[in-house]
């Protein structure tokens, strides 16, 4: 019996050992590989050993049930061959005074194996899992092709009881599973917190409504359907957009949109200039979305489509505001600075009793300027003053007389080209009303 013991049962645990460690680094490389990274590893092998490993990491169903059923069967040999080991020694030795320690012996060193082999091949998996999946490749086939079917079947079985019992994940949960995952991976201290903010951006989108990211109706910069082209390139001009709705009678009645280059083309086109050509013959399709799809959504229809700009509307089906592609993008990577962008001005005196103001400096800082008693219930700023005396959102150009000051948008900023300065002196006696030189009311 000792003999057996020596001869086969002792290789046998080797062997049974070995297999179960290889198969435990498989099975922690399979859940910590990245696929990016396995591709790079793997794209300078020959084309046969690129497509199995490659083919290996898709199917990870199969795999990790393949690989965690050969792991239990390699252990559950090596501790039966521990215990043929054990009966041996007894057998052997009898009841002499070296029973008891030749028993514990073998014990204590197959429960030793099995912790080592359970914690060293893991360790190993989670550090290289490309490198172990490459060259386990050939082993995890056989165990593939040999273990698939019954493990699958376990694997049903279970799925089946955790249906009954309630158990089952719904897709929120395993999105929030997912969620759970990144948060942990992010947790590393090799990740960046602009990466960290990132990654994070790209899960939030799920979660936004795209109306929390456009620019409402209040702000949108509209063009009549009836203008030219040439006072089409003046609003271009004035307020730094590319594109511009177009509408008719409100702007509910939205149109199509403007682009600037298509305007620009019908201005100097070489062989048929028409300044004067009404921009509802140079204006293209808009594309409209409802306001409280998901911004991954909205971002998807808009790569999908082709298209920068889309035109939201609300359960009524007016016009709620429009998003464009580097709204929701901000969401992800962050404010987008305009290449022009400065701090935020200070007030600055030009002389003659002229100032440069910041557009959110307040009414009574800039009626101390001028000794007057600023205020007004519904606005705290000299840009919302302009805005309310105008009626319309004001871009550089828009001019003003009110409270005895005589008030010009002079620049505007950022992406979404908000006002930034205004020029403020003093008005004339008994004026007080918008500049009459202003756009009509469906130009703002």
């Amino acid at each position: 019996m000792l003999t057996f013991a020596l001869l086969v049962l002792i290789p046998l645990i080797a062997l049974a050992g070995a297999v179960s460690a290889v198969l435990t680094a498989v099975d922690a490389a399979q859940l910590s590989v990245s696929r990016t990274a396995l591709e790079k590893a793997v794209a300078p092998r020959p084309a046969a050993v690129r497509d199995r490993v490659l083919a290996q990491q898709a199917d990870t169903a199969r795999t990790l049930a393949s690989v965690s059923l050969g792991r239990m069967l390699a252990e559950t040999v090596m501790v039966a061959a521990v215990a043929g080991v054990t009966v041996a020694v007894r057998d052997h030795v009898g009841h002499s005074g070296l029973l008891l320690p030749g028993l514990a012996t073998v014990v204590v060193a197959g429960l030793l194996m099995l912790l080592v082999l359970a914690i060293s091949p893991r360790t190993i998996g989670r550090s290289r899992p490309e490198a172990v999946l490459v060259s386990t490749r050939a082993l995890v086939a056989v165990v593939r092709a040999v273990l698939w079917l019954p493990a699958m079947a376990l694997t049903g079985l279970g799925a089946t009881f955790a249906s009954r019992s309630g158990g089952q994940d719904t897709a929120e949960d395993g999105a929030e599973k997912a969620r759970q995952n990144v948060d942990r991976a992010l947790e590393d201290e090799h990740v960046r917190e602009g990466e960290r903010d990132m990654i994070q951006g790209v899960f939030d989108l799920r979660g936004t409504m795209v109306r929390e990211l456009m620019v409402p109706r209040p702000d949108m910069v509209t063009l009549s359907a009836d203008a030219s082209a040439e006072k089409a390139m003046r609003l271009f001009v004035r307020s730094g957009y590319s594109r511009i709705p177009v509408i008719g009678d409100s702007v509910d009645d939205l149109r199509g949109m403007l682009y600037v280059k298509d305007v620009m083309r019908a201005i100097h086109s070489p062989w048929d200039p028409r300044p004067q050509r009404p921009v509802h013959e140079i204006m293209r399709a808009a594309r409209f979305a409802p306001e409280f799809l998901a911004a991954d959504a909205v971002l998807a229809q808009m790569q999908t489509s082709h298209v920068h700009i889309t035109v939201l509307v609300d359960e009524y089906g007016g016009v709620a505001g429009i998003v464009t592609i580097e709204d929701i993008l901000e969401e992800i990577v962050g404010d987008i600075a305009d290449e022009h962008d400065r701090r935020e001005p200070e007030i600055e005196d030009l002389g003659e009793g002229r100032y440069r103001v910041p557009a959110r400096a307040g009414l009574s800082e800039v009626g101390d300027l001028f000794g007057l008693e600023l205020d007004d219930d519904d606005i705290d700023s000299v840009g919302g003053l302009l805005a309310k005396v105008t009626g319309r959102v004001p871009i550089p150009g828009t001019h003003a007389i009110t409270h005895g000051l005589e008030l010009e948008a002079e620049k505007s900023t950022g992406r979404r080209k908000r006002l930034s300065t205004v020029l403020v002196r003093s008005a004339p006696p008994h004026e007080d009303t918008p500049d009459s030189d202003q756009e009509d009311d469906n130009d703002r």
